[in-house]
């Protein structure tokens, strides 16, 4: 075959085959092919234009590239943050130690506020060593704005542009040199048993906040003898001067919210040992019962003692009106009556008020205990309902089935001061 004989390529035709078969139409015909095909057209068109747009918002690479030196900066200034907060907190720890040791060295007694502040600056510190060790970021610093206006208007722009709070990734080797909460607890202790130091009642109750937030309250008892039984030193004497107290009266009992803080914390250190001492040094100590007799039995006592006088005086009073009847005797009658009532009613209402046990959760009493001992050392029974209640099962069904020598121990101590641990009787389902 010949190059001339060859079939002509065809004609090139436009690309957009729609607007060629347009061209090609009528004019009505083309005017509605035309329309139809602009609202069809860009349909088309807009769905690779957001694909386009898309993509290129997600710079992996570049994202990478600039979290990785960030997070090496706040890694950087993390750590310098948790050293400059154990260095401020070991500064403030000598500060106290040298307070201490002024108290303990100074010629004259010093006041109570003194040793207050020694205690509340070891809780302080106490405290923000407990939050370093935890973790927890500093308490952030407010930054007072010049007008309010101006602090409004730049409200949402700090919210946006300040950056996330970085969490500690690793600890510093600072922190080793923290102070231990038993070498807190030896320098409040060594403080309030150097003899210039008064324990009063705001000292104790600091003393044992501290102890409890440390936790080592195995150094509250010897505290709590020391505080009916330490030697009193005389405010400002020098040299120092020292009264001796009586460890039996009423004033050198303990309060009763510091005892029941003492054995709450006891109780969370799950030491019964413990908690049995403190109730001994506490609660069984006989300035307790003087106490108890001098503020629950005190405003009773005295009505009692002058209840005699006044039935005497209204039964003279009455034999005005006796009528045909002897006055004397009728005020002989009178008295010996209205003493009779008034004694029987005393003493039932009293037999009701020590006998009652529906306050009473496991540990009662023993029958044949005297009713006044009973009243005197309610508060020695309740403690040690609490620390059975604490220590045995929960559930009411399973009362009485805990087993254990340490339980046994405890079941003992209990006989010994005259009580009964889960009694067969007050059970639930065993009496009539």
């Amino acid at each position: 075959m010949k190059p001339g004989s060859l079939p002509l390529r065809a004609p090139s035709r436009p690309v957009c085959q729609l607007c060629d078969y347009i061209l090609q139409q009528p004019g009505s015909r083309r005017s509605f092919l035309a329309a139809a095909s602009t609202f069809k057209s860009p349909a088309l068109r807009r769905q690779p234009a957001k694909q386009h747009a898309i993509l290129p918002r997600v710079p992996v690479r570049s994202a990478a590239t600039v979290r990785g030196p960030q997070r090496q900066a706040s890694g950087i200034e993390n750590h310098q943050q948790w050293a400059e907060r154990v260095a401020v907190l070991k500064t403030k720890l000598a500060d106290v130690e040298r307070h201490i040791a002024w108290i303990k060295s100074s010629d004259k007694v010093e006041p109570e506020s003194a040793t207050l502040e020694a205690l509340e600056g070891l809780e302080s510190i106490a405290r923000q060593a407990i939050a370093i060790r935890s973790g927890k970021p500093p308490p952030p610093k407010i930054e007072i704005k010049q007008s309010s206006a101006g602090a409004i208007l730049s409200m949402g722009r700090e919210d946006d542009d300040a950056p996330v709070a970085p969490q500690p990734t690793s600890r510093a080797p600072s922190l080793n040199e923290l102070p231990s909460p038993q070498y807190i607890s030896r320098l409040a202790m060594d403080l309030l048993k150097h003899p210039n130091v008064f324990i009063s009642s705001e000292v104790l109750g600091a003393y044992i906040r501290l102890q409890r937030l440390v936790g080592c309250p195995r150094a509250i008892p010897e505290i709590l003898h020391l505080y009916a039984n330490k030697p009193v030193p005389e405010l400002g004497s020098s040299p120092p001067k020292f009264s001796k107290p009586s460890p039996k009266a009423a004033k050198q009992a303990i309060p009763a919210a510091l005892a029941e803080q003492a054995l709450g914390a006891a109780i969370e250190a799950k030491d019964m040992p413990l908690a049995l001492d403190i109730v001994e040094v506490s609660y069984c100590a006989p300035a307790w019962r003087r106490h108890r007799m001098v503020t629950k039995m005190g405003l009773p006592g005295f009505i009692a003692s002058i209840t005699p006088l006044a039935i005497y005086m209204l039964a003279q009073e009455a034999s005005v009106y006796s009528g045909f009847i002897d006055p004397w005797t009728f005020k002989v009658y009178a008295f010996a009556g209205i003493s009779t009532y008034v004694l029987c009613t005393g003493t039932l209402g009293f037999v009701a008020l020590t006998t009652h046990n529906d306050h009473h959760t496991r540990v009662v009493w023993r029958p044949g205990t005297p009713l006044l001992d009973r009243y005197l050392r309610e508060d020695e029974r309740a403690a040690l309902d609490r620390i059975t209640c604490a220590w045995g099962f929960k559930e009411e069904w399973r009362r009485g089935d805990e087993e254990g020598e340490e339980w046994e121990g405890l079941r003992e101590w209990i006989a010994l001061r005259g009580m009964v641990l889960d009694k067969p009787d007050l059970m639930p389902g065993m009496n009539a």
